[in-house]
């Protein structure tokens, strides 16, 4: 039951889908949204990742044009690099998402997913449908097309390039071309009728440039009779900038990838080659779509007032359009295509909210709650405009708050305080999750090797899980209904960062935490694993113990946890000793009165992104190995972010980590090997004149181990003190047969036996960006290949350099050693320990 302490009220727009700072849009923003609200024409720009969007292009539909541009990006990126944290995987999907979302507000375009996972680099379209499950992510493309109704698709890649780009690339442009046919039948995809209709859209369109026939010369000598011609670098007056310094903010929202681009101004030509549908009428891609008002039957009447509206437009006193939009919008809500009037109907209210300078927010006094919580929440509200509004009533799904109704005076700020339970049963989340916890719905149920599972066909290519409790609000403005939704939200103030708003979130009572999602035990020694238990709830209870197979002792079997304050929190040590070799799963267990808590949550924090939890069950992996180690004290020179030396200390070794800038010959003399991190050789400057430090280091004795770089962006080339050069060569089969080019070689022998079963269980990929060339001093050690390729030999090559060894691998340790191989574990080991 809600219950009200102080009159007041909020107001909420429901097209805010995060924790952002709420949109304030001005006057000329406005105009713009008005503008679009008059075009009634869509399209959907489609391809594999985050970041391979054509940012110009979208700019340029969005706010030349005034389409509704959405960008269906096929995956979230968990299979990329992260160059701002150590977070990979799905962890990265979820900053590469927000990233995204980050781009569309810029850039003005929306964000749409199918449910494929990115598992890396895939050399053939074959491969990359295989697994992702073809038909499913055909099913989510279709889905997409009859969602947002497009009349032009555009490909950002050509499907008819199989077997010479990115598996990843080629597979979006198949499957955008294939459900161009198949979305306007009524026999395919069944199951989504119940929920949208048939869609064909009018054409299909390929993003085609001169990089795509080789060069600048082949693509002018190109025939272009299928190719529309966009001069897109429109300067904005409202805007103060051009299309292509709009595309570059969106574009530098991608900062886990290093895309950080600089605008420029000028002439600017995009080209787009059909491929489906109907043929060119002059440069127009929507020519033969009447995209005005008179589209749909009650749109005339629509239009002739909105028209005006726009024509009219007072940017110093935007409210005098409200009530000719009211009028508009009255008509909006009793258009008979339901797409149509949920699109514009949510358009309208976005531009009347905003020409009446309408400022609403309902935040909570906690970022979140439990569930069965009693939420305690702060509204207000405030119109400044001399229209006149009431307030007729607020609820929460479909429960009142009991208030009287209330004129809302000019720039008068209303605020009051409410309190209500956290009913689960009326939350807008239910996406499934045992307890309905917020959290990504896609991470809520195991996914399969290509594939996320979401049962909920509603859901699928959602950006963002929905938020859980949403308030609605209905006015009569000038004697029209007029209702508006809005999530609640957390906000605070930060003494450096000022204003910042937070999702509000249910979580459990307790988070589980263990440091390392895989603890390596040597040759059966016990090893202590401590669980972090925070509180989410206040008089936190209970019983702690490891829920862990036969076989592996754990002492002591129970301890109780008493924590009094929320956001409190204790670690718990256990003592834990295999008695077998192999691995095992272990998971905390809290038992609490009533239920059983198995939860962790993770939070995932950038400024650029705001806070966002990600709550999984709370599980590591255990692997005990028989291996041996040197005690080599190594220096770690951080890249991009890996988790590789903490694994290594988790074996045993003595590893300290420094930053490129901090390399001196002092500091390499106390240490027995460097290993330099991922990319280090892509992002620091400073590494161009460290080499001769680095090579001395060898030359002296020590060991030089320089993991992947990407052949394109080195910083210097001289990466190595003999000759080597990088290339693109990489083997992304993870269970691709493995040879030992030179079986009696120290690095397979000593001090571990490295044997072909070493091998199974990699994840992901063998490895990328293998040198091509090489000079004598290098020997390569290992030869691998994927399918009908030919051998890669230079996954590892090791050079004798003075008194010291230089090794370069290309082997992906930074994915193997956090997932527990233990071969991997075994190689490096020797690696390390080479003599």
């Amino acid at each position: 039951m809600i219950k009200s302490i102080v009159c007041s009220f909020f107001l909420v727009i429901s097209i805010i889908s995060t924790a952002q700072e709420p949109k304030k849009p001005s006057s000329s923003e406005t105009y713009q949204q008005l503008k679009a609200l008059n075009f009634l024409g869509n399209v959907l720009y489609i391809a594999a990742h985050p970041d391979d969007e054509n940012t110009s292009l979208i700019t340029y539909f969005s706010k030349d044009i005034n389409a509704k541009t959405t960008y269906l990006s096929l995956t979230r990126g968990d299979g990329g690099q992260n160059l701002i944290g150590s977070e990979l995987s799905e962890k990265l999907g979820i900053i590469r998402t927000q990233e995204l979302l980050n781009a569309r507000r810029i850039d003005g375009g929306q964000q749409w997913f199918s449910r494929a996972i990115d598992f890396g680099y895939s050399k053939t379209p074959e491969e990359t449908l295989e697994l992702w499950d073809k038909e499913k992510i055909l099913s989510d493309v279709v889905w997409a097309i009859r969602k947002h109704r497009p009349d032009v698709i555009i490909n950002r890649f050509d499907h008819r390039t199989s077997g010479s780009t990115h598996g990843h690339h080629t597979s979006s442009a198949i499957l955008s071309t294939e459900a161009f046919e198949l979305a306007g039948q009524k026999d395919k995809f069944t199951d989504q009728l119940e929920f949208v209709k048939p869609w064909s859209p009018k054409r299909a369109f390929f993003n085609t440039s001169w990089w795509f026939y080789g060069s600048q010369e082949a693509f002018e000598k190109a025939d272009k009779t299928n190719l529309i011609e966009l001069e897109i670098n429109t300067y904005y007056p409202l805007e103060g900038l051009s299309n292509n310094e709009i595309s570059a903010l969106s574009r530098s929202q991608h900062k886990s990838q290093g895309f950080g681009n600089t605008g420029f101004r000028g002439d600017k030509i995009e080209y787009i080659e059909l491929i489906k549908g109907d043929k060119l009428e002059g440069n127009n891609p929507f020519a033969g779509t009447d995209t005005s008002w008179n589209r749909i039957p009650e749109g005339k009447a629509i239009g002739k007032i909105l028209n005006q509206v726009e024509d009219d437009f007072d940017f110093r006193q935007p409210w005098k359009s409200v009530p000719e939009l009211l009028k508009a919008k009255t008509l909006i809500d009793n258009i008979e295509d339901e797409f149509w009037r949920t699109q514009k109907s949510q358009q309208i209210i976005s531009i009347i909210t905003a020409s009446l300078g309408l400022f609403t927010e309902a935040r909570s006094d906690n970022p979140y709650a439990n569930p069965g919580d009693a939420v305690e929440i702060e509204l207000e509200v405030i119109n400044r405009s001399p229209e006149e509004i009431h307030l007729k009533s607020i609820s929460q799904s479909g429960r009142s708050l009991d208030i009287n109704s209330t004129l809302l005076e000019n720039n008068k700020d209303y605020k009051f305080s409410s309190q209500f339970e956290l009913n689960l049963s009326d939350s807008v989340t239910q996406t499934g999750s045992e307890e309905n916890y917020t959290t990504p719905y896609w991470l809520e149920k195991q996914p399969k090797l290509g594939l996320y599972t979401v049962n909920d066909r509603k859901l699928i290519g959602l950006p963002e899980s929905p938020k859980p409790l949403l308030f609605t609000f209905e006015f009569d403005i000038d004697g029209t209904p007029f209702k508006i939704t809005k999530p609640l939200i957390y906000k605070y103030n930060d003494p450096v960062k000022g204003e910042v708003y937070q999702d509000f979130g249910i979580l459990p009572e307790a988070s589980l935490s263990m440091e390392e999602e895989v603890y390596m035990f040597k040759n059966s020694n016990k090893k202590t694993i401590e669980v972090n238990v925070k509180a989410f709830t206040k008089n936190l209870s209970g019983q702690l113990e490891l829920n862990i197979p036969k076989g592996w002792n754990v002492s002591p079997r129970v301890q109780q946890v008493n924590l009094k304050n929320k956001g409190e929190s204790k670690t718990f040590a256990f003592e834990v000793t295999p008695t077998a070799f192999g691995e095992v799963k272990v998971t905390p267990e809290l038992k609490l009165a009533d239920k059983t808590l198995r939860k962790k949550v993770s939070t995932i924090d950038y400024d650029h992104i705001g806070t966002h939890n990600l709550i999984e069950n709370s599980t590591a992996k255990l692997v005990n190995l028989n291996i041996q180690i040197s005690d080599k004290k190594v220096a770690y020179i951080n890249g991009a972010g890996s988790s590789v030396p903490d694994n290594l200390r988790d074996l045993g070794f003595d590893v300290e980590e420094f930053t490129a800038e901090s390399i001196t010959k002092e500091l390499l003399a106390n240490f027995d090997v460097a290993i330099m991190g991922i990319r280090v050789y892509n992002i620091y400057d400073v590494l161009s004149y460290k080499q001769d430090v680095l090579f001395d280091f060898v030359e002296n004795g020590g060991t030089m181990l320089v993991q992947y770089n990407t052949n394109r962006g080195l910083k210097t080339e001289n990466i190595a003190p003999f000759g080597m050069r990088i290339s693109r060569d990489r083997v992304t089969e993870e269970k691709a047969e493995v040879r030992f080019i030179n079986p009696e070689h120290p690095v397979l022998n000593s001090p571990n036996k490295i044997v072909k079963e070493d091998f199974e269980g990699w994840v992901q990929e063998r490895g990328l960006y293998f040198p091509d060339q090489w000079s004598k001093e290098l020997t390569p050690i290992l030869s691998m290949n994927d399918k009908n390729e030919t051998p890669k030999d230079s996954s590892i090559l090791i050079g004798n350099y003075g008194k010291g060894h230089y090794i370069y691998t290309g082997l992906s340790f930074f994915r193997e050693l956090p997932a527990g191989v233990a071969g991997a574990y075994k190689l490096m080991a020797n690696l390390i320990s080479i003599e």
